[in-house]
């Protein structure tokens, strides 16, 4: 078949993603992985919704949503998709209501990595297309992120610049704002001994459970300031953007540094391992740590010292569960 009149060969087709979303996804999740027929469907309008939302983005915007999922990514099949693409994926169809079907099931972590992985190459179809013929989004599903919390905002913007020059040390002017609350916690949740009896959220609840805000808490108010929050990545702390930055901002506030597998995150200055990326290791967070390579300077030394902690602690879980 000849191209229609006007149309080029190759174009882009926003139409691949839009049935992606539309039948596709929706056919996986209720014929392979057993998802009830209604919410298969809103996890497929979820994906498009959010898709033309980050299309419509500046380039600078999309890198710093990227930022917090650049560690997890680089795993991601396709191989070969580019770091931007990989990030896409995990901003639009990874952090969807497609969490919602996996933390409370059926969808396994197989059924994750196979959608993800199909959803990379008509997703570069639709940003493309959009890049060329941009499509107006009244109610941008990302919008209001960078004034609502604008020290995060800045934070992640400085990771994306240091990622992008190979890593180190990037420096970043902290703006004027007030001082975040802290945020409210709205579910329970006791200490546990064990996995089976922590209370766990879905990755995209907006809700703060007690704990995680008991431990905000004490942090901010660490008298000898050697308090640091420890995660694997930042997309443990949430998957839902505005609850991320939320958290963020008031850590970075109150002058506590966030370490993950790859970042160290102060109030003014930002630290990336150079080089490749060590990935994350949701079991066991030291492992990352252990690894040298890439680090300097007070990444360095700041890593060797929270590994001693733990070690001495008996902890290997840097998330406190």
């Amino acid at each position: 078949m000849k191209p229609k009149a006007g149309e080029q060969q190759g174009e882009p087709d926003p139409g691949h993603f839009e049935r992606f979303c539309r039948i596709i996804i929706p056919g996986i999740l209720t014929d392979v992985c057993h998802v009830e027929k209604g919410l298969a469907a809103r996890v497929g309008e979820d994906i498009l919704v959010r898709a033309e939302s980050y299309a419509a983005l500046e380039n600078t915007v999309r890198d710093a949503l990227v930022a917090p999922f650049a560690e997890e990514v680089a795993g991601y099949e396709p191989a070969g998709s580019p770091l931007e693409l990989k990030g896409a994926v995990a901003v639009v169809v990874r952090s969807s209501l497609l969490e919602e079907a996996h933390s409370h099931g059926p969808v396994e972590a197989g059924g994750i990595e196979g959608i993800t992985t199909m959803a990379a190459a008509p997703l570069s179809h639709f940003l493309a297309a959009r890049r060329r013929d941009p499509v107006l989004v009244t109610e941008n599903q990302f919008a209001g992120l960078a004034s609502a919390f604008p020290r995060a905002w800045a934070c992640l913007g400085a990771v994306a610049l240091a990622y992008g020059a190979g890593g180190g040390r990037w420096p970043y002017r902290v703006p004027a704002a007030p001082v975040p609350a802290l945020p409210v916690a709205e579910v329970e949740a006791p200490r546990a001994d064990n996995s089976q009896d922590a209370v766990v959220l879905s990755g995209i609840d907006t809700r703060f459970d007690q704990l995680a805000v008991q431990r905000m808490r004490e942090a901010a108010e660490d008298g000898d300031g050697d308090a640091m929050w420890l995660a694997a990545s930042l997309s443990r702390i949430s998957r839902h953007l505005g609850k991320l930055l939320q958290a963020m901002e008031y850590l970075l506030a109150h002058n506590v540094p966030i370490l993950t597998a790859n970042y160290l995150l102060r109030s003014r200055e930002v630290w990336v391992r150079r080089g490749e990326l060590v990935p994350v290791d949701n079991r066991d967070p030291l492992t990352p740590w252990r690894v040298s390579r890439g680090l300097s300077g007070a990444h360095r030394a700041t890593v060797t010292e929270a590994v001693k902690k733990l070690e001495a602690e008996g902890l290997t879980s840097a998330d406190g569960d």
